[in-house]
């Protein structure tokens, strides 16, 4: 089965304004499947031209993961598109869909492309007034907490967001209690057939830019409850792709990059609303200073996480409430926290010591960078996790198994001093709140 056409219909929103549906049409050579999306928000939305225009927007975001089965070689929506905004999502079609490509060894040219078109039009809202008021997506794992705590140092009225495909939200709602703000949920429904029409012969499967899906939604929040920035927990290595693929980086965080991060800025001015700002308050950060500076909170230190099997709807074979032997981000997060806390912390935290774990030799071997195969997924850098361990061994009597491997087989020959790692990257931080915002956190790094 090969893809034709695929149809952006219409969206519609709710009498009670709490539910949003998205419409769409996949064409093939053999059938033509219709497919709904459904967002249900936490609150009634108002009734606003940038509301509008954020539905336009995610009509097509979402698009993404319908498009993607069959990729057919042409895109059709009601929509007026300037060559700016058709350029905007062309590039994100391409990149966030960078790693599926390569994973899917699917040339980059078969991904159809946008063009400036005339079409239904929503004026850009520059009548309603946004205040210094934050949404910060919160996803339970140290790098949102972090961004929240920086918030609040800040003295921002923050609010926090989640996007839970379903009703799981994992464990937002303990972080967002500790942080001690209140958690918006919004609930995803993605249309059931896709399983099986992911099934079919010719169909394809594969990552798609999951963050800006989470942003757009942040920013629907954002609008109605007047606040001006959607904040997001996005350190500097994000930005750093981990494969090649036709001559294009592969980026597993693409959505998160400060690429995406400029690009979403300039969408969301020009086409939603002029005084709405997307930003990562962690970006001048590498993970190793993010690491440091979490050590600083240890009330979250039994509640957070960042292993995606929390996600999964069955969690009946979990031998830990929180972190999996399975998951790269599990051991990534040890490694990287492992320098600047206590061996009794750590054992807290993860309920093992993960570097004494030998049947992890290979995943240890891939996040280091000396596999063969590169690790897609939201971890440390290579150098940066080769830092850490670095650290630990110069300051550790016993040398555990993993450890003792990395060093054996000369994988920290060539590691960083650790220092390296706690000066700012560049950054996209609001011009009211950057210099305030790098003093907490050169503050937080000494």
């Amino acid at each position: 089965m090969s893809g034709l056409e695929f149809i952006y219909q219409d969206y519609s929103i709710s009498d009670n304004r709490r539910e949003s549906e998205f419409h769409y049409t996949v064409v093939t050579d053999e059938d033509a499947f219709n497919l709904v999306e459904r967002i249900k928000w936490p609150q009634p939305l108002r009734e606003s031209t940038a509301i509008e225009s954020l539905h336009k927007t995610l009509h097509i975001a979402l698009g993404i993961s319908y498009y993607k089965t069959f990729i057919p070689p042409k895109i059709s929506h009601p929509y007026r598109m300037s060559n700016e905004e058709s350029d905007f999502w062309n590039e994100v079609f391409l990149n966030g869909l960078g790693e599926f490509l390569y994973v899917n060894n699917i040339e980059p040219s078969k991904i159809a492309k946008f063009s400036g078109q005339d079409g239904d039009h929503i004026l850009l809202d520059t009548e309603s007034q946004l205040n210094q008021s934050a949404l910060l997506g919160i996803g339970g794992g140290k790098d949102s907490i972090v961004a929240g705590e920086l918030l609040k140092e800040l003295d921002i009225d923050t609010t926090g967001f989640v996007l839970a495909t379903g009703a799981n939200v994992g464990i937002t709602d303990e972080v967002s209690e500790i942080m001690d703000i209140d958690l918006r949920k919004i609930e995803r429904t993605i249309d059931p057939f896709i399983i099986e029409l992911n099934s079919y012969i010719g169909a394809y499967n594969g990552h798609v830019p999951i963050s800006m899906i989470f942003a757009l939604t942040g920013a629907v929040l954002a609008v109605n409850e007047g606040s001006r920035y959607i904040v997001v927990a996005n350190e500097s290595g994000a930005s750093l792709p981990q494969a090649k693929h036709h001559d294009r980086n592969v980026n597993h965080q693409w959505s998160k990059s400060m690429e995406f991060e400029q690009l979403m800025q300039d969408y969301l001015k020009t086409v939603i609303h002029p005084e709405l700002h997307y930003f990562s308050a962690i970006r001048p950060l590498s993970s190793v200073a993010v690491a440091k500076i979490f050590a600083h909170y240890p009330q979250y230190f039994t509640h957070f996480s960042s292993d995606n099997g929390l996600l999964k709807i069955h969690q009946d074979h979990r031998d830990h409430p929180r972190w999996s032997l399975d998951s790269t981000k599990s051991l990534s997060s040890y490694i990287l926290l492992s320098p600047w806390l206590e061996e009794s912390d750590l054992k807290k935290i993860f309920g093992r010591d993960f570097l004494d774990v030998e049947f992890l030799q290979d995943m240890l071997t891939d996040l280091l960078g000396h596999g063969e195969e590169a690790v897609l997924d939201c971890v440390g850098t290579p150098d940066e996790l080769c830092s850490s361990l670095n650290e630990l061994a110069n300051n550790t009597e016993q040398t555990p198994k993993l450890l003792n491997y990395a060093q054996k087989h000369k994988m920290l020959e060539n590691a960083q001093d650790i220092e390296s790692f706690l000066s700012f990257s560049q950054h996209l931080l609001p011009q009211e709140l950057s210099k305030q915002l790098l003093s907490v956190l050169e503050e937080k790094l000494q």
